[in-house]
Parts: C-alpha cells; sequence; structure tokens
C-alpha cells in the first residue's frame, strides 16, 4: 500500500510540533515523553523519507541515527575490531612517523628533478 506523500509530510509536521510543545515545556530532557516523541518524530521523518525516495527518486538531505542501547553496544563492539593504523609501537622507542622538527634540512638535501641533466637515462 503507497502512502501519499502529503499524508506523510502532515504527519512529520504534527510530529515536529509535536516534539517542539514537548520540548519546550519538559523540564527534563531525558524526560519519557520527550524521548518518545522525539522516537515519534524520527519516525515520521524515516516514512517521509522513503516515501519522497520511492515515488520520486528524491534523497532527503538529513538522516536519522538510532540511540538505542543495542546499536551503541553494536558499534562499541566494530570498534574493538578497527585496525590500529597509527604506529604506537616506534613512540614509545622515541620514533615517530612524522617529520621531526629537531632536524635540521638544507637545500643541498633534496634532489630537483625538474633539471634535465640531474637524471642520468643511460
Amino acid at each position: 500500500m503507497a502512502i501519499d506523500p502529503r499524508a506523510a509530510l502532515d504527519r512529520l509536521i504534527g510530529a515536529l510540533e509535536d516534539f517542539h510543545q514537548v520540548a519546550v515545556s519538559a523540564q527534563d530532557p531525558d524526560a519519557p515523553s520527550v524521548l518518545e516523541t522525539g522516537d515519534a518524530l524520527a519516525d515520521a521523518y524515516t516514512v517521509y523519507d522513503d516515501v519522497m525516495f520511492t515515488q520520486f527518486g528524491v534523497e532527503l538531505p538529513l538522516d536519522v541515527y538510532s540511540t538505542d542501547e543495542d546499536d551503541i553496544e553494536e558499534d562499541l563492539d566494530d570498534e574493538d575490531d578497527a585496525v590500529d593504523l597509527d604506529d604506537d609501537e616506534d613512540d614509545a622507542v622515541g620514533l615517530d612517523d612524522d617529520y621531526d622538527e629537531d632536524e635540521s634540512t638544507s637545500d643541498a638535501d633534496f634532489v630537483d628533478f625538474d633539471e634535465e641533466d640531474d637524471i642520468d637515462f643511460s
């Protein structure tokens, strides 16, 4: 069953208004009413986003990210699997991957490859 894009937009606008009202009147940003209307707003946006893409091929410019505890735990598990690209081992012995500012260089340390006589092609 296809959802009318206008109906989805009206639902999104209503969810925005509800969230605004609850957020303004709430004394606690973590109050259940704020969290519930936030979830309803995210759902309404997702429906509208899906309808617009399905019927018109239009991508909306915003993304909804979940804050479910299961998703957070899954993200933390993924971070444990990440590859460490920094060579921390060499930092422990005083070596690093970056240019050492203490080393002095001069123009004589560099070869100018723009000049033809610097390279012997024989």
